[in-house]
């Protein structure tokens, strides 16, 4: 339909009060081949009076389009952005008129004034610098003076650590820093800064190798890891303290109320690192390189996204209440990634803020920054796996205690809770339980069932009642389940066992009945001698121990088994790495001894040799 004739058939329907109609027409026009900046104006105007807002913002975008030089259609744009609190893209619009009229003050003040509200207080600056030089107007004093004091901050920031300047890592220091932040495989995300101040991030297909890590560190340019990984399990736990942007905007006119700002964030940030100090979790505490600080948590073996994320959620809802002017974010922000997604990012310590120019350090609770930011990270202290359950499950305890779960089937005994929660003795190993273990052995439905606690940390109703009424009853049965209930985000505090259970253990029958979507998937068709079992159980297999000893410890089917093979592939596979890249660097610093002539040369470690073996390779010694 032309598009003119649409426009008059909306303001009919107006006329008659059919608005719903003329909404739905406005909305059908297609308008993006017609090449008429006035209709295109007129259409805004008319889907303006309706309130069809983001339709208005397409019109005067077309407008644009068909006659860039028409300044209020520019203003009027900008003003609409501003409305929808998108002050980001109302800035270069600002920008475009001001090049067109240098010398009008109220241009530039809308400019900066909209730069202000999009955080980007630096470019602000900037601008009220250029509009006082091109307009001589004095209101622009002032504006320079209130934010004036963000650049001080920043080179008083850079001067207050000077080694900030001098990190050069060695290449065991890159393999400790790619091990520690390592997240998504294959991925990570270098941040870009446009020439207007706005700064975001690329994702980039490739993994985080030692040379990544590397131009990283050496501030060639800046990286940001996304935390989830492909099996939706994570390396560490973050937490990012930023100023909210009412509050910064409120300190932009004064430089103590910044500085108080500044203060109070730090010191809700040094409360959580004493707050997860008391639940065994150690914290290292970064100055992000901003206005904000990041707190991290690295864990001695990868943990459930969803785990850790409630992890993360319950030791801040511990902090709470916060400072008004102080918001928290904790990393991950997604339990699981679905297939093809990437999460959110963080972007990593010891690299520069490519909008500030300052390098996020780590720092010490006192504020002073950490001196030796290298070789920090080679002695960081790790959370155990048992630290993190154990603090999921206390906490989520004290906050929602679920009702306990519908009784034992006949035949079964009643589950007794355990007032209060018993805790998991910490000299018993799941791992190192001969009795547990063979069953795991021989039975693939329970196998498959503890192997998903360790891997999701959810069970469903009946998946925990087979648990309770096979491993309970086992001779270390309330070690068993308190343990993996322990590591379960949703197990209920009443199924915690005080002791063994005595009565019949749950049949493999009902266990196909509570659990299908576990037995169906395994081979789970295991046969008894009916002559002397007529009760069909998995616990047989249990008592087959004696005849059949399992060797006590690491066995291929444990736990800590395969967490130490995993360990010590990506240990060898960065190894590997490492050794590629010394061989590069011993190739550059063999060139360098025999264009020289050098064969000893000092260094800060101690002397370094070389050599030149007879078939010709390069050989160093360094003498410590």
């Amino acid at each position: 339909m032309n598009p003119a004739h649409s426009l008059e058939q909306v303001k009919a329907l107006l006329e008659q009060g059919l608005k719903d109609d003329a909404r739905a027409l406005a909305k059908s026009r297609d308008t993006r081949n017609l090449h008429d900046a006035n209709l295109h104006r007129r259409w805004a105007d008319l889907l303006e009076e309706m309130g069809l807002v983001e339709e208005v913002v397409l019109e005067l975008n077309l407008a644009l389009r068909d006659d860039p030089a028409q300044e209020d259609t520019i203003r009027r744009l900008a003003e609409i952005y501003l409305d929808l609190s998108q002050p980001q893209k109302a800035a270069p619009l600002y920008s475009q008129m001001a090049s067109r009229q240098p010398r009008d003050p109220r241009l530039y003040q809308d400019w900066g004034q909209a730069l202000e509200e999009a955080g980007d207080y630096r470019q602000a600056l900037s601008v009220y610098q250029e509009a006082k030089e091109k307009t001589g107007d004095g209101r622009f004093e002032g504006l320079i003076k209130n934010l004036g004091f963000l650049e001080e901050a920043v080179q008083e920031a850079l001067a207050t650590a000077p080694q900030a300047q001098q990190l050069l890592p060695q290449p065991h220091q890159l393999v400790v820093f790619t091990s520690l932040f390592a997240g998504r495989e294959g991925m990570y995300a270098r941040q870009w800064v446009s020439p207007n101040g706005d700064t975001g991030y690329t994702p980039v297909n490739d993994p985080l190798t030692l040379k990544v890590a590397e131009n990283h560190i050496l501030g060639n340019y800046t990286v940001g890891v996304y935390p989830v990984r492909l099996d939706n399990t994570v390396n560490f736990l973050a937490f990012d303290f930023d100023l909210a942007n009412f509050a910064l905007r409120r300190a932009l006119t004064n430089r103590r109320i910044f500085d108080e700002l500044i203060a109070k964030l730090h010191q809700a940030a040094r409360r959580l690192l004493e707050l997860a100090a008391q639940h065994q979790l150690p914290a290292y505490l970064e100055d992000s390189g901003y206005k904000g600080r990041h707190v991290w948590i690295f864990l001695e073996t990868p943990a459930p996204a969803g785990v850790a994320k409630k992890c993360g959620t319950l030791l801040l809802s511990q902090l709470k209440p916060l400072p008004v002017e102080v918001v928290v974010e904790v990393f991950p922000k997604q339990g699981s990634v679905p297939r093809g997604g990437l999460g959110n990012l963080i972007k990593l310590p010891l690299g520069y803020h490519r909008r500030t120019g300052r390098r996020a350090l780590f720092m010490r609770p006192d504020g002073e920054y950490v001196e030796d930011q290298l070789g920090l990270l080679e002695t960081v202290a790790k959370a155990s796996r048992r630290a993190v359950y154990a603090l999921v499950q206390r906490l989520a305890g004290e906050q929602d205690r679920p009702a306990p779960q519908d009784g034992p089937e006949p035949g079964e005994e009643e589950v007794k809770p355990a007032v209060p929660l018993p805790p998991v003795q910490e000299v018993y190993d799941l791992d190192r339980d001969p009795q547990l273990q063979q069953l795991l052995l021989k039975c693939p439905a329970l196998k498959s069932l503890v192997e998903q606690v360790h891997r999701r940390a959810l069970l469903s109703k009946d998946e925990t009642m087979v648990l309770v009424h096979t491993l309970g009853h086992l001779e270390h049965g309330p070690q068993i389940v308190n343990e993996l209930f322990q590591r379960c985000l949703n197990a209920a505090p009443a199924l915690f066992l005080k002791s063994r259970l005595r009565g019949n253990p749950m049949s493999c029958p009902k266990i196909r009945a509570r659990a299908p979507q576990i037995t169906a998937a395994v081979d789970c068709n295991c046969a008894f001698d009916d002559s002397v079992n007529l009760y069909p159980t998995p616990l047989i297999h249990a008592h087959t121990l004696a005849a059949a000893p399992l060797p006590l410890g690491l066995t291929v089917s444990s736990l800590s088994f395969q967490n130490l093979l995993q360990d010590y592939l990506r240990l060898r596979k960065q190894s590997h790495e490492t050794q590629l890249l010394l061989q590069r660097y011993e190739q550059q610093l063999a060139q360098f001894f025999s264009e020289t002539g050098m064969e000893v040369l000092q260094t800060t470690m101690g002397r370094l040799h070389y050599r030149k073996e007879p078939d010709g390779s390069a050989a160093f010694t360094l003498e410590i």
